[in-house]
């Protein structure tokens, strides 16, 4: 009865897994991928894809990508995309790194008044921004009090104004407390650059986070062994885009500082755009570890990846999971590896933050 009541109990659950993901959003891996710049060309296996459609050919159909998840594996890397026909933000980082001739990033905050504001958009009187640059409405009212109604960013830019779209205030979540339905009219302020001097810097090695730190003084950077902790009490050896933004977003972090190779790219917390870049001197050749310079060691897979193996024993689930035998979900939990695992194969280090972010 014990063990009926254990086969019951994995049957539920991969039913879970099977429903968890909506007819909106597909998962598409590639496993053992030895040349990641051809990767987005490649025909990816599971969901939609079925083996006949690349991550390009996704992003034609109308798919848009949520989230990324890489992993290594004894041969190369594993990809697994999370796709969705949702509204999501899109940035693209590879057309960014083209515009010539800007300004240096200005970590201050900007600040200007709301104009032909509708349901989700608005323009403003400030040019030459950044595609993906974030801040935050402020509402202020007659006896002076204040209130953050929203987040928003900038989806064109020209030489006078600029175009911006609105999206939920989520910084600090706190279900205790009553949310104010109140949002931005004309007039309201936006604070461009919103705790933009506040950053989370990754980086590949004790060299890397030194000198990126002593290039950018004026930020203040959260350690990476505070988010490396968060990993491990997560019991997730390789972030995955969207756990990299929620950490920073839940620790207020207006800025993502992810070093590759010789250079530090600077990215909004919001919507994972590259605001800028900065070349860095520090020995890049020097030992890179995965899945950044931290100390805090021995960052574990979770243990619900054997539950998931043990699900697929269960022969009537076949059908669910198909000739592959394990589900989508077992697919993203393969290959883990410890934080403290040095990596020299594949340069992976750099492929997997150069994914990451979307760059080519």
């Amino acid at each position: 009865m014990k063990k009926a009541s254990i086969k019951l109990l994995l049957a539920s659950s991969a039913l879970l897994f099977a429903n968890s993901v909506s007819a909106d959003t597909t998962i598409c891996y590639k496993k053992d991928w030895t040349s990641p710049s051809t990767i987005e060309k490649t025909k990816l296996d599971g969901g939609v894809c079925k083996g006949e459609l690349s991550l390009i050919d996704m992003k034609k159909n109308g798919w848009k990508l949520k989230d990324i998840k890489i992993t290594s594996s004894d041969e190369g890397l594993n990809y697994q995309y999370v796709l969705t026909t949702d509204d999501i933000i899109k940035v693209d980082n590879n057309a960014a790194l083209k515009i010539q001739n800007q300004k240096p990033l200005s970590f201050k905050e900007i600040k200007t008044s709301l104009k032909n504001v509708n349901n989700k958009t608005a323009s403003i009187n400030i040019g030459n921004l950044r595609v993906g640059q974030s801040g935050i409405v402020l509402k202020k009212y007659e006896n002076g009090q204040k209130l953050i109604v929203s987040n928003a960013y900038v989806t064109k830019t020209s030489e006078n104004s600029s175009e911006i779209k609105f999206i939920p205030f989520m910084d600090l979540k706190q279900n205790a407390i009553p949310t104010s339905n109140a949002k931005p009219k004309n007039g309201d302020t936006l604070i461009l650059n919103y705790m933009y001097d506040k950053s989370l810097l990754i980086a590949p090695s004790q060299d890397a986070f030194q000198v990126a730190r002593g290039k950018f003084r004026l930020n203040t950077f959260l350690h990476s062994d505070i988010f490396a902790a968060n990993l491990k009490s997560q019991r997730e050896p390789l972030p995955s885009k969207s756990t990299i933004q929620d950490f920073a977003i839940e620790q207020n972090l207006g800025t993502i500082f992810i070093v590759i190779k010789n250079k530090a790219y600077v990215v909004d917390s919001k919507t994972f755009a590259i605001l800028d870049f900065y070349t860095l001197a520090y020995n890049y050749l020097d030992t890179e570890k995965m899945p950044f310079y931290t100390r805090i060691e021995g960052i574990e897979e979770a243990p619900f990846a054997g539950i998931i193996k043990s699900i697929t024993e269960l022969s009537f689930l076949k059908d669910i999971f198909g000739d592959d035998e394990r589900s989508e979900e077992e697919i993203l939990l393969e290959g883990e590896m410890k934080k403290d695992e040095i990596v020299n194969k594949n340069d992976m280090y750099n492929d997997y933050y150069r994914s990451i972010l979307g760059l080519k």
